[in-house]
């Protein structure tokens, strides 16, 4: 999950997007869990101190608000994905930028 994926160059997220950490909520050793799944490297460096509060309380972060949070780089509607994902796939010779360019032709702000 997440301990992985955000780590990526691109991380999408749509309407249908959540954003979860639940073992963060579940015991008294809680703290420890997010440092686990790498939460300890990525939540205190995102904007604000949104992520201390994600890692303290488990809180969810549904939709836009992972994109808006920084978790996510580009927010795409759901109905789009089949025709972005044969768009990925259809690039002659993907580089970081052809990427980020497709993406950004997706992104709904």
């Amino acid at each position: 999950g997440v301990g992985l994926s955000v780590h990526g160059h691109f991380r999408v997220a749509t309407e249908k997007t959540l954003f979860a950490m639940p073992e963060t909520a579940i015991g008294k050793y809680a703290m420890y869990y997010p440092i686990l799944i790498s939460g300890g490297y990525f939540l205190p460096r995102l904007t604000g101190k949104i992520g201390y509060y994600l890692g303290l309380t488990g809180f969810r972060l549904k939709g836009r608000d992972v994109q808006r949070a920084g978790i996510a780089t580009h927010f795409v509607e759901s109905e789009k994905l089949p025709t972005l994902e044969e768009d990925l796939i259809a690039l002659k010779s993907p580089s970081k930028e052809s990427i980020a360019d497709l993406l950004n032709s997706y992104h709904v702000k």
